[in-house]
């Protein structure tokens, strides 16, 4: 599937979760440099994502069986990929989980980090919800002016990227925010500012608030899938139970246990 660079992970991610259970390969793939100039990269990153989708195993079988991004001789699980970078060929990068393949002379599979479906056949819901937001914590944060995304009326969720290991200022005008938020029913998933790692919530005193007030860990998951898994989640479940369950535990690869 060719697609824009700066939105494919995010993309990809939401496509792992409106079509689980698959058999065959989605292989996401796209270039720096337009395919029309000398130099692209488009190319190469075509010819062989086509390759990767057509390989069979030795029963016949697709050797890759979930949506993937392929870019620059590396396969990557899509719900795992982030842009890194917006001039460098290596533009993609799975910061905590291995890569599915590379590609040398040789296409090298991992297969260990290859996902199997427990479905018999694959499962498509495409429910949405827009209701959510994306908020980064910030030293000298204002929380008033963003006062208005605590409002469980208009964001059903929101995934907050804090600091290390799941770590945000302690100020209490933040924390009743929070805590109101909560208890009305709003969604926070606590994902990490960092470019590779997770968060453990509850390992230092400035993250335990989250856990006392109900706050989800996202664990090592990107931006872009906790932000779509959210998106989905919402948008095909109504009990609130099922709904936390869901964020909590991993969908389709896309977190650690």
């Amino acid at each position: 599937m060719l697609h824009g660079t700066d939105t494919m992970s995010y993309s990809a991610s939401a496509l792992s979760f409106m079509i689980q259970g698959l058999n065959k390969p989605i292989i996401f793939t796209g270039s720096q440099l337009p395919i029309g100039v000398i130099r692209t990269d488009g190319k190469e990153n075509l010819i062989t994502a086509i390759e990767i989708a057509a390989s069979k195993d030795s029963n016949g079988e697709s050797i890759i069986q979930e949506v993937a991004v392929y870019f620059e001789y590396s396969l990557y699980r899509g719900n795992r990929s982030s842009k890194v970078s917006s001039n460098q060929f290596e533009a993609f990068k799975s910061p905590n989980y291995p890569e599915l393949a590379v590609a040398g002379v040789n296409i090298k599979y991992k297969w260990s980090a290859l996902q199997r479906s427990e479905f018999s056949e694959p499962i498509y819901q495409f429910g949405m919800s827009k209701a959510v937001a994306l908020l980064k914590i910030f030293p000298g944060m204002d929380i008033e002016l963003y006062k208005g995304l605590f409002d469980v009326t208009q964001t059903k969720g929101i995934v907050l990227e804090t600091f290390g290991s799941g770590n945000a200022p302690s100020i209490d005008k933040m924390q009743k925010i929070m805590t109101r938020y909560v208890e009305d029913g709003g969604l926070i998933i606590n994902i990490t500012q960092c470019s590779s790692g997770g968060v453990k919530q509850g390992a230092y005193q400035t993250s335990s608030f989250f856990n006392k007030i109900g706050v989800i860990s996202g664990t090592d998951m990107t931006a872009e899938a906790a932000l779509t898994k959210l998106m989905f989640v919402l948008g095909n479940e109504e009990d609130s139970d099922k709904i936390k369950a869901l964020i909590s535990m991993p969908i389709c690869g896309e977190m650690e246990c």
